[in-house]
């Protein structure tokens, strides 16, 4: 059975704290890898929101946190009790919001990206910001177009 071996937060923090470009990027990589375990381990097929929600169960099944259920197009996650990431900042004395942005929440999207590489992760509401719940909204992103007029890209959203 393969394993992976990742930094603690303090060695993490230690080494991209004045990175965190880089952090995010090691997040989301490592965020695969332990997706790529899950996804075997467990069986999960498919590439629908469904399958995005079970990923997510399955992590967090590990890190005793919240459920993903599939609300409509997208799937969404709430967290009101226990948060490892919470515990390691209060422990450790790392800045708590540092370690979501870019930790936490990068190796999420790199973990559901093995179900959906044009998934969209938005934190609508997190507790190291002082709300009351952390909620993380996965929306999957149909195609990026180029508008005709000053070259931004305009995100479809698909509707399942």
């Amino acid at each position: 059975m393969r394993t992976l071996s990742l930094p603690s937060p303090s060695e993490f923090y230690s080494q991209f704290k004045n990175n965190p470009d880089e952090a995010k990027r090691t997040a989301f990589r490592l965020g695969q890898e332990r997706g790529q375990l899950l996804k075997s381990r467990n069986n999960i097929q498919g590439d629908d929101l469904e399958a995005i929600a079970e990923i997510l169960n399955a992590r967090m099944e590990q890190l005793m946190g919240g459920r993903a259920t599939v609300e409509g197009n997208r799937v969404v996650m709430v967290n009101t009790g226990f948060c490892l990431v919470m515990r390691a900042s209060m422990t450790l004395g790392i800045p708590w919001e540092w370690l979501d942005t870019n930790a936490a929440w990068p190796s999420l999207e790199g973990i559901v990206s093995n179900i959906r590489p044009n998934i969209r992760m938005t934190i609508p509401s997190a507790r190291c910001r002082g709300d009351k719940a952390c909620i993380h909204v996965f929306e999957i992103q149909l195609e990026e177009k180029q508008t005709s007029g000053g070259g931004e890209k305009k995100c479809l959203r698909k509707r399942l």
